[in-house]
């Protein structure tokens, strides 16, 4: 995983007119901040990006948690049905709007097992009972960028702060979209239900409290191009966002933005290399056990941990099982470097009586160490770890211990059957 969040830069307050506005870039400080007030939230996640930019009572501006109130669950919703002209149909078309209007339902099904809790959701009889109404439509939508499929209109003023709240740390909102236009046609012709379903995912989150707001993360259906329908499942992030969103009152205001927070000095560095507890991947065959008070997470391929959160972080390891031999990985990992302008460094070692070959590869701003073990059956276990070029020697140590930890857990790899689309 490469770097998805540029280093935290420091609050810009606009000394010279308080009614410019306030540079802001989301950061792990104030992340750590807000949870330390708020307690734990369910990790990984990209709440600070599904945070609302308010102008307070008291004239400053804040990020406040925008949602609906538990008192207007369950959301009451209508789907409008499409309409589908001959020409877009064709002779031979088998779907009807119905299956548009059913890949809706279980995009709102799909959001609402994922939350739990109270964000609950009901098919209402009429577009007049419903608090939301998406809106089907067989047309095709182009800007100048490309194609949109999904438009919640004005969504980024859906939010507003009516008063303050009970504590200084809340204030009484008012949230409120009410529709969304879902296309399901692009030049080629009508889209698929699966894809209408991956479209409404990316609208529906915005109607649930990601307003105007997108995650950061390529790979979440809430990154800002997910609405192309290329992300079909809601990711860990995505669920636990609105977990955290949802398990937080309305109107929760997340930071202050003219309050700065600056980065904490690094306490881990003060400290040797220590690891936290085994994490066993049986789909993979393996176990590791990754740096104390790192942010572990688990991928398609394997698992990786942050010195940070996944979105702010200053060093990265993680250890996926890959197809393909070690000859064939080491190639394509160089050629990549090298292409980038990198100075790559082989070396050779082994571990526990088995080869493995380590690239390191140095650039500008970045470094990565790359070790490669030939894993059995055609698959190769690959361990990355990258940070800053001048933090890279300090962090190398923890890169090793990483590589120590790891174990063969059971028979080998044990690949999921892939499945026919």
């Amino acid at each position: 995983m490469k770097r998805a969040a540029a280093l935290a830069l420091a609050v810009v307050t606009a000394a010279a007119c308080r009614s410019a506005p306030i540079e802001y870039t989301h950061n792990r400080w104030d992340y750590w901040s807000f949870t330390a007030r708020a307690g734990p939230q369910p990790e990984p996640n990209y709440l600070p990006w599904a945070m609302h930019r308010e102008e307070l009572p008291d004239g400053g501006e804040a990020l406040v948690a925008c949602r609906w109130a538990d008192e207007a669950l369950p959301l009451r919703y209508f789907v409008e049905s499409p309409v589908i002209p001959e020409a877009l149909a064709g002779e031979w078309s088998t779907r009807s709007p119905e299956d548009y209007v059913n890949a809706v339902d279980e995009a709102f099904a799909l959001w609402q097992r994922a939350i739990g809790g109270p964000a609950r959701v009901a098919r209402a009889a009429s577009a007049r009972e419903a608090q939301l109404t998406i809106h089907l439509q067989a047309e095709i939508e182009e800007i100048e960028q490309g194609q949109v499929l999904g438009v919640v209109h004005g969504e980024a003023d859906r939010c507003s702060v009516k008063r303050s709240g009970p504590t200084p740390d809340r204030v009484e909102i008012e949230f409120a979209p009410r529709d969304a236009l879902v296309f399901i046609a692009d030049p080629m012709g009508l889209l698929t239900p699966r894809q209408v379903r991956a479209v409404a995912l990316h609208e529906i989150g915005h109607l649930l409290g990601v307003s105007g707001q997108h995650s950061p993360l390529a790979g979440d259906v809430m990154y800002a191009v997910a609405a192309d329908r290329r992300i079909e499942a809601l990711s860990e992030h995505d669920k636990n966002t609105l977990r955290a969103l949802y398990s937080l009152p309305p109107g929760t205001v997340y930071a202050r933005l003219a309050e700065v927070h600056p980065p904490k000095l690094r306490d881990v560095r003060r400290e040797p290399p220590k690891l936290a507890g085994e994490i066993l991947d049986p789909r993979h065959g393996f176990e590791v056990q990754f740096p104390k008070g790192w942010q572990a997470i688990k991928t398609p391929s394997g698992w990786i941990a942050v010195d940070g959160v996944s979105w702010d972080y200053d060093a990265s390891i993680q250890v996926v099982a890959s197809r393909g031999s070690v000859g064939s990985h080491l190639s394509l990992l160089t050629a990549k470097s090298r292409g980038l302008g990198d100075d790559v460094r082989r070396e050779e070692f082994e571990l526990d009586g088995a080869p493995v070959v380590r690239l390191i590869a140095r650039g500008t701003e970045r470094a990565e160490q790359t070790d490669v073990i030939d894993w059995g059956d055609g698959w190769v276990l690959v361990v990355m770890a990258d940070s800053r070029v001048e933090d890279f020697e300090f962090y190398r140590p923890w890169f090793q211990r990483v590589l120590l930890s790891v174990q063969r857990a059971g028979p080998g790899v044990t690949p999921k059957p892939k499945v026919s689309r």
